[in-house]
C-alpha cells in the first residue's frame, strides 16, 4: 500500500495542484477542504471543516489519525480582506483550524504559513528563517499566530515544518490576486490597476514549484528524514509590480497599463527570500519563467482560446 499523504485545503489554489502532482507521483492522496473539489484521478476528497475538527465525523479525525505526512495548506487567504468579521474568521481558520489539525495527528506535518510574517525585506536583504518575525496586518498577523502553534506542537514532541511561500502565481491563482486581476481586466479592455508604486516588488512563485517542493518535503518526512523548523519557498529574485504588469502586456496584447491606486492595506515594498536553506534541503531552488507562467495563468483563464481568435 502507498503511504497516506492528507492535503487540507485541498480545493485552493495551491491544494488542487498539490494533489494532482501526488496522484501523479503514485501516492495515496486525501484531500480535506469544506468546499468540494474537482475529480482528480487517484486522489480522494472529504468535505469537512477543520475549524469545527473536534466534533467533526470521526471518519474525518480518522483520516488524519492515519496520514503518514500531512500537507496543511487549509487557511483564510486574502491580505485586503475587509469583510464584517474578518479578523474573527482568520483566528477560525488560521490559527484554530491549525491548532486542531495538529492536535488530530501524530505523523510529521508540513504546515504553510506565509512570507507576510516577515513584514517585507529589509534595507533590500532577503528574509531568513531566523528573522525576528514582524508581521504588518490582520492577515500576516493570524499566520504568526498559526506559527505560534506548530511552535507549540514542536515543544510538545510533534514533527513539524513550516513552508512560507513568497507571493505564488500561476493557473488557479485567486481572484482577488494581482496576476489574476490584471488578467481579467486585460481580457475585458479594463486598464491594469496597481496598488501602490509600479517599483515595489515581490519574490515571484510558480505555483507549480511551490507543489513540487511541499511534494519533496513530504516524501523526505515519509523517509524519517529530519526537516528544518521552517523553510523559505521563494526564488531569491525580486520582480517589480512594474514586470509583472508588463508580463501581463505581453499575453494580452492591448493592454492598457498602468493605472496606479491608492493601497488602503499595510503592505511591505519589498519581499524577496533567502533561498539557502531551500537549496540545502531540497538540492533546488524554485524558479519561475514570467512570461511562462503568466501565459499558464491566462491559458486557464481562457481554454476556449477566445484571446487567440482575436489576435489571428
Amino acid at each position: 500500500m502507498p503511504p497516506v499523504i492528507v492535503v487540507t485545503g485541498a480545493s485552493g489554489f495551491i491544494g488542487t495542484t498539490l494533489v494532482r502532482q501526488l496522484a501523479a507521483r503514485g501516492a495515496d492522496v486525501a484531500g480535506i477542504d469544506r468546499r468540494s473539489a474537482r475529480p482528480s484521478p487517484g486522489a480522494r476528497h472529504v468535505v469537512a471543516d477543520l475549524a469545527d475538527l473536534p466534533t467533526a465525523p470521526s471518519p474525518v479525525r480518522d483520516l488524519l489519525a492515519a496520514a503518514d505526512v500531512v500537507v496543511h495548506l487549509a487557511a483564510r487567504p486574502g491580505v485586503r480582506d475587509r469583510s464584517p468579521g474578518i479578523e474573527l474568521a482568520r483566528h477560525r481558520d488560521n490559527v484554530l483550524a491549525t491548532r486542531h489539525v495538529l492536535a488530530a495527528t501524530t505523523a510529521p506535518v508540513i504546515a504553510a504559513s506565509s512570507s507576510s510574517v516577515y513584514g517585507g525585506a529589509v534595507d533590500g536583504r532577503p528574509s531568513h528563517e531566523d528573522d525576528d518575525l514582524r508581521p504588518v496586518g490582520g492577515y500576516a498577523r493570524s499566520k504568526a499566530a498559526g506559527e505560534a502553534e506548530c511552535a507549540a506542537h514542536r515543544s510538545r514532541g510533534g514533527s513539524v515544518c513550516i513552508v512560507r511561500p513568497f507571493t505564488v502565481v500561476g493557473p488557479g491563482q485567486r481572484r482577488d490576486m494581482a496576476i489574476d486581476r490584471w488578467l481579467r481586466a486585460a481580457l475585458t479592455g479594463r486598464p491594469i490597476e496597481v496598488f501602490g508604486s509600479p517599483a515595489r516588488s515581490r519574490d515571484v512563485t510558480d505555483v507549480r514549484d511551490v507543489a513540487a517542493a511541499l511534494a519533496d518535503l513530504a516524501a523526505a518526512a515519509m523517509r524519517g528524514r529530519p526537516l528544518p523548523s521552517v523553510v523559505n519557498l521563494g526564488t531569491g529574485r525580486a520582480r517589480t509590480l512594474g514586470e509583472l504588469a508588463d508580463a501581463v502586456g505581453r499575453a494580452v496584447p492591448g493592454s492598457r497599463i498602468l493605472g496606479i491606486v491608492a493601497d488602503g492595506e499595510p503592505e511591505p515594498d519589498h519581499t524577496l527570500a533567502d533561498t539557502r536553506r531551500c537549496a540545502s534541503t531540497l538540492g533546488r531552488v524554485p524558479s519561475t519563467d514570467l512570461d511562462a507562467v503568466v501565459a499558464a495563468q491566462l491559458a486557464a483563464l481562457d481554454p476556449s482560446g477566445a484571446l487567440e481568435r482575436r489576435r489571428a
